[in-house]
């Protein structure tokens, strides 16, 4: 099973238990509905633990979500640092979207087939999405990611392929 990060628990919120969770996902109504799961995944002991929703909300940088058998401070304090997850679902997506975990790793190319660099991150600035590209021995470059720059995603073959503009590399 392939799970996709939403955040990272950061500490508890309130009384009841609630987790404090720094928000790497842009569609939380959507993950965290009333009764959905997630799961809460600890790198120590690598484990993946299964929970219901009870209730979220967003604020700022932070999603606060409440989940079924964290009842205390104490049990949500006990989390801190384990990544919030969900199963990841293609069909959860519009077309032409894709889930940045997927493009991550993509090879870059320019319309020839040159291979450009490799998708490190991606970066969200107020006009847009953008490919951080890493390259062997030079900076890195950055794609804004918006039509004009994407020719096309392939991403069982995790490639790019950009249209380069000069000043772009």
């Amino acid at each position: 099973m392939e799970y996709l990060s939403l955040g990272k628990v950061t500490c508890s919120f309130g009384l009841d238990g609630t987790l404090k969770v720094y928000s790497t996902t842009n569609m939380g109504e959507k993950r965290y509905k009333i009764g959905s799961s997630v799961f809460l995944y600890n790198d120590e002991n690598e484990e993946y633990v299964e929970y219901k929703v009870l209730s979220y909300r967003h604020s700022g940088l932070f999603d606060f979500v409440k989940l079924e058998g964290i009842d205390t401070p104490e049990d949500a304090i006990s989390k801190k640092g384990c990544e919030i997850c969900v199963v990841k679902n293609r069909d959860d997506l519009d077309k032409d979207t894709y889930f940045y975990s997927d493009l991550r790793g993509c090879e870059v190319c320019d319309k020839s087939l040159n291979n450009l660099g490799i998708v490190e991150e991606i970066e969200e600035f107020p006009a847009q999405l953008t490919l951080r590209v890493s390259r062997k021995g030079k900076p890195d470059f950055f794609v804004p990611f918006i039509e004009e720059f994407i020719v096309e995603v392939d991403i069982d073959n995790k490639r790019i392929i950009i249209n380069v503009i000069e000043g772009l590399l």
